[in-house]
């Protein structure tokens, strides 16, 4: 009998024994599930921060690269609206879209206005130019309150419209006078009858052939009292040849021009021109008479060599009459 009892008692310890290893087995693959989903965890979540701090430095850099230049700009008032106009460039090197734009009546008590532009598509890729104006409303807003606007961009940058503006009017109407003209959109166009050839981008303006050609100009009205500007049909683009032994000069008379052909062909057909404050307005030079006089027809240099370029721009600002000369640049005809 107590042979028998050893037995069954070495039995159940060795069982014992093997259900304690057992457990400890299993509680060591738990550990190691358990520290490796802990790893695993922790690695894809340092992925993810890492992923994020790159997108973060990559927008810092790309809001930094952004550059939207707002030039010339204006906000008019009236009451109870603004008219805010500026020319716009982006002058970066990445696309910039601009999705509000904000005005703040400063005059206590304080009011403004957000206007969300993203249905407008101001979407501007390197280099691009564009004209804007907008009407927005201010309840209590009148003309004699003073105000400020700026843009806000996809990016969060803003772009001020109103810094400048005082020096800018300075620099041209206290300098030269009202008119001001963009060098970078002047242009040139081969005059066929009444069509201009390469419509609408023409060929640079300084490099120009001596045939029948056409000018285009941007002019800018920046009157201090933000009169409108009227051209009447004796506004000339003068070229003149200092070193021909006649003192040899070529001119070209302002036209209408619509979709590429020149409009105004007879005498009398002419229609002013009108320059808004503060917005840039394209304005073409073709013909070799006034055409208050005399019906259009095609100019040409009629010389080669270096000539200096002027325009003389006549008609009225506001109630009273302009006359102002532009010694603007200089071509080489070939």
């Amino acid at each position: 009998m107590k042979r028998i009892s050893l037995r069954r008692k070495t039995r159940f310890g060795s069982s014992k024994g093997v259900s304690t290893v057992i457990a400890t087995v299993f509680l060591v693959l738990t550990v190691l599930v358990l520290s490796t989903n802990v790893f695993l965890w922790s690695f894809l979540q340092n992925a993810f921060y890492n992923q994020a701090v790159k997108e973060r430095n990559q927008q810092d850099v790309d809001r930094l690269m952004e550059n939207i230049i707002a030039t010339n700009p204006t906000v008019v008032p009236s009451t109870g609206t603004i008219n805010v106009t500026t020319y716009i460039i982006n002058g970066g090197s990445i696309p910039a879209q601009i999705v509000t734009l904000w005005v703040l009546d400063v005059t206590p008590p304080q009011k403004y206005n957000v206007t969300d532009l993203r249905a407008s598509n101001l979407t501007l890729n390197p280099g691009d130019r564009r004209t804007f104006s907008k009407t927005v409303r201010i309840l209590g807003a009148i003309s004699t309150d003073s105000f400020s606007a700026w843009f806000v961009t996809a990016r969060g940058n803003t772009v001020s419209l109103t810094e400048s503006q005082g020096i800018i009017i300075a620099q041209v109407s206290q300098g030269i006078g009202s008119v001001a003209m963009d060098f970078g959109s002047f242009v040139y166009y081969n005059v066929s009858g009444y069509n201009l050839q390469v419509w609408p981008n023409g060929k640079e303006g300084f490099y120009i052939p001596n045939r029948d050609i056409a000018f285009r100009v941007t002019l800018t009205n920046f009157d201090t009292n933000k009169r409108t500007i009227q051209l009447n049909p004796h506004s000339t683009l003068w070229m003149i040849f200092p070193t021909s032994a006649t003192a040899h000069s070529a001119w070209w008379y302002i036209v209408n021009v619509n979709n590429g052909i020149i409009t105004s062909k007879t005498k009398g057909s002419f229609s002013d021109i009108s320059l808004f404050y503060s917005q840039p307005t394209i304005v073409y030079f073709a013909s070799g008479y006034d055409l208050s006089t005399k019906d259009f027809t095609q100019s040409s240099p009629g010389y080669t060599g270096s000539a200096a370029v002027n325009l003389m721009l006549i008609g009225k600002i506001g109630a009273s009459t302009l006359g102002q000369n532009i010694p603007f640049v200089s071509v080489y005809v070939t």
